[in-house]
């Protein structure tokens, strides 16, 4: 389909052919701590890591937008079924794919599982005795719903994937971002705010795909940037336990690794629950870095009194309409298999570099969905 280009010489990730997106992500400006004590290799690997922050961080001046649409189609039901709408990124990809349906007129629920597996395949069933037309998954993990998703897809529904990394097989289409170098990004910048000589502790959410890719592009990351870095303790949880059980075992860990001043956090919301350990501990100078770049972190990045120095952002609400695009595009029968794999550019956002909030992906895509459905209509 015809596109709208703007051009760019920032890093470039692949991409779909529909959403052909490429990435001038970006990364902290921050000076980070004194390089002394690092060894020839060690100076190397930070300088590496400076240059890539530098480049990271421009802006993204390339994306290959939707310049037009089949027809839309009528008499449309849909349900988003967000991870759990109480966390900040999956409400945002909530909201955005029922603005985008209502949008091209057609009936948009939300059914919220509260981040309990048993209630997301619940509320695949209930979609299905619902007779909607389609379902958009938001950061739903494939392995908690792979068969629920199947009986859905027998019965007719269209099922597209929003943010979370899975199978091609799994639903109909899907979109997302490149997660792996989105944790690069993170390992740079971390990399650059310790000076090299990182004390570090990771805090992963296994059970999403999308976390494992940048916890992933993150430890490979600080190998390549970080040599004399070390992960002192590598920490895991669960959803459910992000407001209780995680500020408990995260300040028994800062306790037992006085020397701790770094931290990943699988994403933002995380950030959230730890901050006030961080701020009540002996060590208030602890770099943060996390991933999505919710609302909460970038207003913490302007305001600067935070731990937090950087979040990876990626437009959720891009994400999002492309869901829906890609719903429409299936109804009509028209999604080309290069186009049912779509990716969004990322862009790690520090204080240095807000520009909206929620980052708008520096591209009009909206404007360019818009467009593309009002002259189908």
């Amino acid at each position: 389909m015809p596109k709208n280009r703007i051009r760019s010489t920032a890093l470039t990730l692949g991409a779909s052919t529909a959403l052909i997106l490429s990435l001038a992500a970006c990364a902290g400006s921050s000076t980070g701590q004194s390089d002394q004590g690092l060894d020839s290799a060690g100076q190397q690997a930070l300088a590496q890591a400076k240059n890539f922050v530098e480049k990271s961080e421009s802006k993204v001046t390339e994306a290959t937008l939707a310049s037009d649409s089949p027809a839309i189609a009528r008499d449309i039901s849909i349900v988003v079924i967000p991870c759990t709408y109480a966390a900040e990124g999956c409400k945002r990809v909530a909201d955005s794919v029922q603005e985008a349906g209502k949008t091209l007129g057609w009936d948009t629920r939300m059914i919220d599982p509260a981040g309990d597996p048993e209630k997301m395949r619940q509320a695949i069933r209930t979609a299905m005795q619902l007779k909607v037309d389609g379902i958009v998954l938001g950061a739903i993990p494939e392995i908690l719903v792979k068969d629920d998703v199947a009986l859905a897809r027998a019965a007719g529904i269209k099922v597209v994937n929003a943010m979370e990394p899975n199978s091609k097989e799994f639903a109909d289409a899907q979109t997302g971002t490149d997660n792996v170098q989105a944790g690069r990004m993170n390992a740079a910048l971390l990399t650059v705010e310790t000076g090299g000589l990182g004390r570090v502790v990771t805090i992963n959410d296994p059970q999403f795909p999308a976390v494992i890719g940048w916890h992933k592009g993150f430890t490979e990351g600080l190998k390549e940037f970080c040599p004399s870095c070390t992960i002192v303790k590598e920490m895991e949880f669960q959803l459910s336990g992000l407001q209780t059980t995680l500020p408990q075992e995260f300040q028994a860990t800062l306790t037992a690794n006085p020397d701790v001043n770094a931290v990943w956090a699988a994403y933002d919301p995380v950030v959230t629950a730890i901050t006030p350990v961080i701020e009540r501990s002996s060590s208030p100078d602890i770099k943060i870095v996390s991933h999505n770049a919710d609302p909460s972190s970038l207003k913490d990045l302007q305001a600067g009194d935070k731990p937090v120095s950087g979040s990876v952002g990626y437009s959720i609400e891009w994400i999002a309409y492309s869901a829906v695009d890609q719903m429409n595009r299936l109804f009509s029968g028209s999604l080309a298999e290069a186009e049912r794999q779509r990716t969004v550019p990322n862009k790690l956002i520090t204080s240095s570099n807000v520009t909206t909030v929620p980052w708008d992906g520096d591209a009009d895509w909206k404007n360019a969905f818009l467009t593309a459905w009002k002259s189908a209509k």
